[in-house]
């Protein structure tokens, strides 16, 4: 694999097939984004100023995803790592959002 920055971006040359995961991994690395494990879905929507991080655990265990804010459906502030029982679900007004600045 091969990264090459030009201007304002970077090209990337993979020279060999990749699994799924590991697809993920590098896009995740080139966005730099954290991942959110398999079967957490994170959904945000942005809009007027305010950010929303939707969460859903399809899993049959607890897990943990990336999050700051505060819960409104439960009113518990997140900060740093959100912990999703199993089937469990989340929305999280996101804090700290720069209008115009990328999200993590």
């Amino acid at each position: 694999m091969t990264r090459h920055r030009y201007g304002a971006g970077t090209a990337w040359y993979v020279s060999t097939p990749l699994d799924d995961e590991a697809y993920r991994e590098l896009m995740a690395e080139a966005a730099g984004i954290t991942p959110a494990p398999p079967r957490l879905e994170l959904v945000r929507r942005r809009g007027d100023g305010m950010s929303w991080l939707f969460a859903l655990n399809h899993t049959d265990r607890t897990a943990l995803g990336p999050a700051n804010g505060v819960d409104l459906l439960s009113g518990a502030s997140v900060s740093g790592v959100l912990e999703l029982p199993a089937g469990g679900c989340a929305v999280i007004r996101e804090v700290d959002i720069v209008p115009g600045k990328p999200l993590p």
